[in-house]
């Protein structure tokens, strides 16, 4: 680990600055492991997968890259393209960093880098969808996200998280639902209709660290929660005082397993938010990839 580096950074990513960031970063390594760094910024959609891919048969033990959860899931999504993968490292440069916050990354960039010091590794679980692509932390379904996967890039440059919350707020008064359908992983099917469907990996979702407390990076399950009908004020009330329990509720639907498929047979194009970006639409079938990566994460 950390002999030889491949740095990817997103220069749409940090205020522009991701590049310097990158930069910054590959000096601390060499300073303190002695590592062989190439900094490679990308210049297109796809240039973390495809580099990412190919990163251990060219030469390289580890992968960072520094962007926001798009940039992080591009990269792992090309790690994954291999049965060896090598370590896996980024620096939050995102309008949320949810996978940032839950393994310790501080979210000031330079503070972030320099955490690099001083590190250790931990096994990561990523999710599988539809057998193809993955993700790191969230997909959603519904009006919310629906809204909030369209927000203006040059507003969440401006605004941050703010800019979600504005998208997510007019959502919140859409009363659209739909009747999806949850399978686990036994086969057994549940009819919830709901205008917010979410399946996280890890507590973190939306920035909210304790959104689902019972979650972790590392456990092997995926963890849905959704509203039963449309979100009530009750529910948001829940979120940010203590999180969704992992016991189902009268107003509350929750699951916890290690496959999940979701079905909207009423609709032929629902939408699928994955980590921040738009995703495929439903048929969904979710898979935890248990410790399927190495990462590396503050000390």
């Amino acid at each position: 680990m950390l002999k030889n580096v491949l740095i990817i950074p997103n220069p749409g990513s940090g205020k522009g600055k991701a590049v310097g960031y990158g930069n910054k970063l590959g000096q601390v390594l060499e300073e303190t492991y002695q590592a062989t760094v190439e900094v490679r910024p990308t210049t297109d959609v796809g240039d973390a997968k495809q580099w990412s891919s190919t990163a251990l048969e060219d030469g390289f033990d580890t992968v960072i890259c520094l962007g926001g959860d798009g940039t992080v899931n591009e990269t792992v999504d090309g790690l994954l393209q291999n049965d060896e993968v090598p370590y896996f490292g980024f620096v939050p440069l995102g309008t949320v960093n949810d996978l940032a916050r839950v393994l310790g990354y501080d979210m000031n960039p330079d503070k972030a880098i320099e955490q690099y010091r001083d590190i250790k590794t931990v096994p990561l679980d990523i999710g599988q969808i539809n057998g193809e692509s993955h993700f790191i932390n969230v997909i959603a379904i519904g009006a919310v996200p629906e809204s909030v996967m369209h927000t203006d890039s040059d507003d969440k440059n401006k605004l941050g998280v703010l800019a979600y919350l504005r998208d997510g707020v007019k959502a919140y008064f859409n009363q659209d639902k739909y009747l999806l359908e949850i399978k686990n992983a036994n086969g057994e099917i549940r009819e919830i209709e709901t205008n917010l469907a979410i399946v996280a990996l890890t507590n973190s979702v939306a920035g909210i660290e304790v959104m689902i407390p019972h979650a972790s990076y590392d456990d092997g399950l995926a963890h849905l929660i959704a509203p039963k009908g449309a979100i009530a004020k009750s529910t948001i009330q829940t979120l940010f005082e203590g999180g969704i329990h992992p016991e189902e509720t009268d107003s509350m639907f929750v699951l916890s397993d290690s496959e999940i498929t979701i079905t909207c047979p009423s609709h032929d194009r629902v939408e699928s938010n994955v980590d921040g970006d738009q995703g495929p639409n439903l048929p969904l079938n979710i898979k935890v990839l248990k410790h399927r990566l190495q990462a590396i994460v503050p000390a």
